[in-house]
């Protein structure tokens, strides 16, 4: 179905009074690459679209006073993939926010609407699950930070209630913590993610692990921390055998599905390769 009417407020403010006017056939729209697609289906129902665009708090890349990196909800992954201070100090999303499409798409897709579009292979959910990020939720009367983790309730379902607003994430830079990111397609480009998997880790020269977080992507619901296989790991000396204990306890922790894209079989060994490559790659075993 079409869509009925389409807005472009210049503030939250503004957003919360047409959500508020419009609620039960509001739908925000970030870069639309999903919306609209969902919108071109005779199924889907007609829609009052409000857009983000014009919102500049909204797109920002920023580290804050006390060391923190905001990231807005409508920031492009273009310009996720090309800011400096992402490369520097969270280089697994830079290099996911790369991944995400075509550079058209890149272009035009928001990490916000990536995220809220809560695909189970979202490319830039296991980095921020593994960097920790908290997401910033907003409403008219309210503002609150979220796990990242507790952010996704199903596949293609999040957290957000009628009247809030993704306003963006919220991610620490951990001094001595080395990342990961790796995403396993058919192709090499423009593709949906068979696996992706993202590792971040403090290893010091002696191989001792002090801390470890594994997200996995398009294996189970929703994006997953396999917390079971970090625990593993944790404050122990990495060696080839406690890694494949690891890779293996990862696999377990996943619920995958057979698919046009690949086998809930094939993914489940794409995991324990790349957790077990990852993690040997990151302490330098091998």
């Amino acid at each position: 179905m079409p869509i009925k009417l389409y807005f472009r407020p210049t503030s939250l403010k503004e957003t919360f009074h047409l959500l508020t006017s419009y609620s039960g056939s509001a739908k925000i729209l970030a870069g639309g690459t999903d919306l609209l697609i969902q919108q071109a289906q005779d199924s889907s129902p007609e829609i009052v679209a409000i857009s983000l665009r014009d919102i500049e708090d909204l797109r920002q890349i920023k580290k804050t006073a006390n060391g923190d990196i905001l990231i807005g909800a409508m920031t492009r992954h273009a310009e996720v993939a090309q800011s400096a201070l992402v490369n520097q100090c969270l280089p697994a999303l830079a290099k996911a926010s790369h991944w995400v499409g075509s550079p058209s798409i890149r272009n035009l897709a928001t990490i916000g609407g990536n995220i809220c579009n809560a695909s189970p292979s979202a490319d830039t959910a296991p980095p921020l699950l593994a960097y920790d990020a908290k997401a910033i939720i907003v409403s008219s009367s309210d503002e609150k930070a979220i796990n990242i983790e507790d952010f996704f309730t199903g596949p293609s379902v999040n957290i957000l209630k009628t009247g809030e607003v993704l306003k963006g994430f919220m991610l620490t830079p951990e001094p001595g913590w080395i990342a990961s990111y790796e995403k396993l397609g058919v192709r090499k480009a423009m593709e949906i993610a068979i696996v992706n998997v993202c590792v971040a880790t403090a290893i010091d020269k002696n191989r001792n692990c002090s801390g470890i977080r594994i997200a996995l992507g398009a294996v189970a619901p929703t994006p997953i921390r396999a917390k079971k296989a970090e625990a593993i790991l944790q404050d122990k000396r990495l060696t080839s055998e406690l890694i494949e204990k690891c890779a293996e306890a990862a696999v377990k922790e996943t619920r995958p599905i057979s698919d046009i894209r690949a086998s809930a079989d094939y993914r489940k060994e794409m995991v324990r390769f790349l957790v077990r490559k990852m993690i040997s790659d990151l302490a330098r075993i091998g």
